[in-house]
């Protein structure tokens, strides 16, 4: 079943009461006159497919958990934030902090993104077409950040854990804490497969990827040796 709804004539709240009451059905929904509305698809979780016509504002899928939701236009700051599973596929363009502390499932922005994408990310893949801004990857504990323009500056700042994945030249510089490797052959397969899924015309052994230096350094642990002295008597 496909259903359309107004958003010129629902609200927010109404809105995501209804995108969650069709989950589990087969449904397809359509969103129009959207405005570039905030909180589109917020906490919506189960079996469903979401088109917005149109740009979304803040916040499109947060904590989503499950649905397949396709922007045809921009999509504002926050996008997924804190997104459990399933896929967003923004079109166009993305603001900044794209996929904060993303947990699970995948995002997809065909055109540039702004600063910060990924931060915090926990899980999941990230992958931006285009171009994006400074500090990608900053705080990153987990998942794939793939990028496929240029990148800017103080990329992976603090990482943690996970994989940002580059094409070879294309960052402005890179943060602390991190170092550069070659993409082993796991991860080209990886990569490989994460293109064909998506339908993105990229050669995997173009690319090598940021990871943190966690690990890599040997610590020697300072263990002074103590000895008594005699007490004096004053």
């Amino acid at each position: 079943m496909v259903e359309e709804l107004d958003l010129e004539k629902i609200g927010e709240r109404e809105l995501n009461a209804r995108l969650q009451a069709l989950t589990g059905n087969g449904n397809k929904v359509v969103l129009c006159n959207t405005h570039a509305r905030h909180n589109i698809a917020v906490n919506v979780s189960g079996e469903l497919e979401i088109q917005v016509q149109g740009s979304a504002g803040f916040y499109c899928g947060g904590f989503m958990n499950g649905p397949r939701l396709l922007v045809t236009g921009n999509v504002g700051w926050y996008a997924a934030d804190n997104m459990l599973g399933g896929k967003l596929i923004v079109q166009n363009n993305a603001g900044s902090n794209l996929a904060p502390s993303m947990i699970g499932g995948t995002v997809i922005v065909r055109g540039s993104a702004g600063s910060r994408v990924g931060y915090g990310l926990k899980g999941g893949a990230v992958i931006v077409c285009g171009n994006v801004g400074m500090l990608t990857g900053q705080q990153m504990l987990g998942g794939r950040v793939v990028l496929l323009g240029r990148v800017g500056e103080r990329t992976g700042e603090s990482m943690y854990g996970g994989m940002i994945i580059y094409r070879r030249g294309a960052v402005a510089s890179i943060g602390n804490n991190i170092r550069v490797r070659p993409l082993e052959p796991a991860d080209v397969q990886a990569l490989n497969s994460l293109f064909q899924e998506n339908d993105i015309q990229a050669d995997p052994n173009e690319f090598e990827c940021l990871v943190p230096r966690l690990g890599k350094h040997t610590f020697h642990l300072f263990k002074p040796e103590f000895t008594p002295r005699e007490s004096v008597s004053p």
